[in-house]
């Protein structure tokens, strides 16, 4: 496995483009983008439209939200995250969860040439570990290895539909499931008369 991760790029995972704000926006105008393009972040730009610092949900309810101020006087260049943490679109998605891990953040901004390239976050990076676990469980397989299991049938690691943790994943319609998606599913196909 740490073969497959050390060929995964951050460059074949991570979020492109990004979406930016400029620093005198305010965390009302931050909020509508993050609502409207369906991200959890933004990039902070400074006069000449560099990257300066970045802005997540969780500074949104942590810096004003929590501190009752108005979402549409508090500027971002007040708010963001700064200086802004940075990886190359070539290293390995292992060296930024390394990196994510060693400073306690989620987002490292990719930069190349200078420039703003992408996002990559541990959720970009959790998208592709589900197939990398298929290859290893093949590769298992073709060597005559078992696939390490539980007593129960249950397998720890990802859901394949939530994206969270579980030592609880079952195999549904090739997909394992934590029982959370699992209850929602049979909840969906009760609906439907299945």
């Amino acid at each position: 496995m740490r073969e497959l991760t050390d060929e995964v790029l951050v460059k074949e995972v991570m979020s492109s483009p990004v979406i930016e704000a400029e620093e005198y926006e305010t965390a009302e105008d931050a909020a509508k983008k993050m609502m409207k393009y369906g991200v959890g972040a933004i990039i902070v730009t400074g006069q000449r439209g560099e990257p300066v610092g970045i802005v997540t949900k969780t500074d949104l309810v942590n810096k004003v939200i929590a501190k009752n101020l108005k979402p549409n006087e508090v500027k971002l260049k007040d708010i963001m995250s700064s200086p802004l943490q940075t990886i190359d679109p070539d290293a390995k998605i292992e060296e930024a969860l390394r990196k994510m891990n060693k400073l306690k953040v989620n987002r490292l901004a990719v930069i190349y040439k200078n420039r703003l390239a992408g996002l990559v976050s541990i959720k970009d990076i959790l998208r592709v570990t589900p197939e990398i676990l298929e290859i290893v469980k093949e590769n298992m397989k073709i060597m005559g290895v078992s696939f390490p299991r539980s007593r129960e049938g249950y397998m720890e690691g990802y859901c394949d539909n939530c994206g969270e943790w579980s030592d609880m994943l079952l195999n549904v319609e090739g997909r394992y499931l934590c029982e959370d998606c699992r209850l929602e599913l049979l909840r969906e196909k009760r609906k439907e008369g299945r």
